[in-house]
């Protein structure tokens, strides 16, 4: 005999009730006992709101707030700071005052740092390197081997044209 036919308006109504406030499934299991003195597993439940036409009400979840953009720190470059026709200081780089055969070697790790969508090493004209990442944020970070040496603008300059050209050319 299924439970539904046992039941009665009130009953129903109360279930109903508890449905519309979006009580959860096993919730309305343990109150068939303790208010209505009806005993029914999980799935005996499940059908008999499916008996009762009887849905539960979820309320949809809230738009989770936006968080603030954090500022970006000293050693981080914004993404545009990649893309070099939209960037006005790349035209710099054709300017006298950069060397125009100055350089950087960069390199895409095969392994990427932890928290990054791109990562690798930059070697600047006279030795100096560091690790370098892009956050899933678009940031652009940097870590100088060497405590000391912070790349100039020029410096800087090249290493953005070089790994957009790297970047672009492995498709990422």
């Amino acid at each position: 005999m299924s439970i539904a036919k046992s039941l009665s308006e009130e009953q129903i109504t109360k279930i109903q009730a508890w449905a519309d406030a979006g009580t959860e499934l096993s919730e309305i299991q343990k109150l068939l006992g303790t208010e209505l003195n009806v005993g029914a597993t999980y799935l005996e439940t499940r059908f008999l709101l499916d008996d009762l036409g009887i849905e539960i009400h979820v309320e949809p979840e809230p738009e989770p707030e936006p968080e603030p953009e954090p500022e970006p720190e000293s050693e981080q470059m914004p993404e545009a700071a990649l893309d070099s026709e939209d960037h006005p200081g790349a035209e710099q780089a054709e300017e006298p005052g950069l060397e125009n055969d100055a350089h950087a070697t960069v390199t895409i790790d095969t392994v990427q740092r932890p928290g990054a969508i791109v990562s690798g090493r930059v070697t600047f004209d006279g030795g100096e390197s560091a690790a370098w990442w892009l956050d899933q944020m678009g940031r652009l970070g940097m870590d100088s081997d060497n405590s000391d040496f912070k790349p100039s603008e020029p410096q800087l300059m090249i290493f953005q044209r070089e790994l957009q050209r790297v970047i672009q050319e492995k498709g990422l």
